[in-house]
């Protein structure tokens, strides 16, 4: 049997789902027979979807789900999911197509974007990707088609490295293939994402060269993106956030047999529950409770956590989680607060200076009033701006560094800022967008 049989054979429609259901519930996801043999990027399965602001606010757009054909960090065959939003009277003719990359930040699959978009969704913790729409909901405002990928896999495997930019780059592939959305193989691309998202869109930009270089890729716009992982772990051990760095342990440990091999050493019993127990089935909000000012020493076994943290095998592993180990060729745009309380601005800071010196355009945004949420959302109307400038061909500033008081202060990030909002009104109002 051929790749373009089995590429015709599973691009079967599927009914929309009478109520939504996670990865491992809703059989969807689960991948077909033979569906190794496909070309990465092959649409395995499709079918229509109802977006929900919040899982409660029925919104007028148009939503189709991908399951494609893609490869883990090992390039190893796999599938994941897309939500491909677009507006409801259909994207401007010639209208680009953008990957955003939600902060999923967890292992568990009711934080996936294929689950927690969808009308209906009723979550017990407050889940990013859902507060993540407002600005989905921008891009499609104008007119984009905007494609949501799961881009942790079907476990979430969230801060494993090079993965999550194979999985977004076959997000793209799978959409431009999907002809009932109407895009031209060389439809202009950008991919957008902010802290977790932002790593993930770290990934896809400094791969795609090499992974996707049919890809007509314009520009990344990236937040706050994690550039240090392994430094993270230090540095959020007890404080209010410890649960972030322990669901990227539980991650990893599924992907370093050495990481294991350390677990198995050095951990106590309660840490191996945690790591690989109690972590999967965590929210980022209910780790952050959970783990909120624990120190990961109460979980260590005659060392301290200080001296595991720079154990050769270890330091390997943080040398391969780190990006920037490529340098994209489209310009970049890199955003980060000077008092980020979850990633190091001296972290993103060596990011942006690996890039540049293998020759990225990089223009790189700081500013002193903000945090790493608030960064967020004032950050938005910048990063979704300026995407659009470069996906409209205008040309990118001088590269290097601008800091500023606020990343707001500015006549014209006002008045993005003011079209924003009256997009997010739309939302909360479940009118057309």
């Amino acid at each position: 049997m051929t790749a373009v049989q089995i590429r015709t054979e599973l691009a079967e429609q599927w009914p929309a789902p009478a109520e939504p259901q996670p990865v491992g519930l809703d059989p969807f996801f689960d991948a077909p027979s033979g569906f190794e043999d496909a070309p990465e990027g092959t649409v395995l399965r499709h079918r229509d979807v109802t977006i929900g602001f919040l899982g409660r606010i029925k919104q007028k757009v148009r939503a189709t789900q991908l399951l494609y054909r893609t490869v883990n960090m090992h390039g190893e065959p796999e599938v994941t999911a897309t939500t491909v939003i677009a507006p409801a009277r259909g994207a401007k003719p010639g209208a680009p197509l953008v990957s955003y990359q939600c902060a999923i930040d967890s292992l568990h699959p009711k934080t996936f974007p294929s689950y927690v978009l969808q009308h209906g969704v009723r979550t017990e913790d407050a889940s990013f990707p859902q507060i993540e729409y407002l600005f989905i909901a921008a891009a499609v405002a104008k007119g984009w088609t905007v494609s949501v990928p799961d881009h942790g896999g079907q476990t979430g495997r969230w801060g494993i490295p090079r993965e999550p930019g194979y999985m977004v780059l076959d997000g793209l592939r799978a959409a431009l293939a999907h002809e009932p959305l109407g895009l031209a193989p060389d439809t202009r691309l950008g991919v957008w994402g902010y802290s977790g998202g932002g790593l993930a869109t770290s990934w896809a930009a400094e791969i795609a060269p090499s992974y996707a270089p049919e890809l007509n890729l314009i520009a990344g716009a990236v937040g706050a993106p994690v550039s240090d992982p392994g430094n993270v772990f230090v540095y959020l051990n007890n404080t209010l956030f410890t649960g972030l760095p322990t669901l990227v342990i539980a991650a990893l440990a599924r992907e370093y047999p050495t990481l294991r091999e350390v677990l198995a050493e050095h951990v106590n019993d309660k840490g191996r529950k945690v790591f690989y127990e109690d972590a999967l089935d965590w929210t980022p909000e209910r780790a952050i409770r959970k783990m909120a000012h624990k120190d990961f020493g109460y979980y260590c076994d005659g060392i301290t956590f200080e001296e595991i943290a720079k154990l050769p095998k270890l330091l390997e592993i943080f040398d391969d989680i780190r990006p920037g180990q490529a340098s994209p060729t489209v310009p970049m745009l890199v955003v980060q607060s000077t008092r980020d309380q979850i990633s190091p601005a001296g972290d993103a800071a060596a990011h942006v200076e690996r890039y540049a010196s293998g020759g990225t355009h990089v223009e790189y945004r700081t500013d002193d009033w903000s945090d790493h949420f608030s960064m967020h959302f004032m950050s938005a109307p910048l990063l979704l701006g300026w995407l659009a400038d470069r996906l409209d061909g205008k040309p990118a500033v001088a590269a290097g560094h601008r800091h500023t008081r606020s990343i707001m202060a500015s006549p014209r990030q006002l008045g993005r800022t003011a079209r924003l909002a009256g997009t997010l009104t739309r939302v909360a109002l479940g009118r057309r967008i």
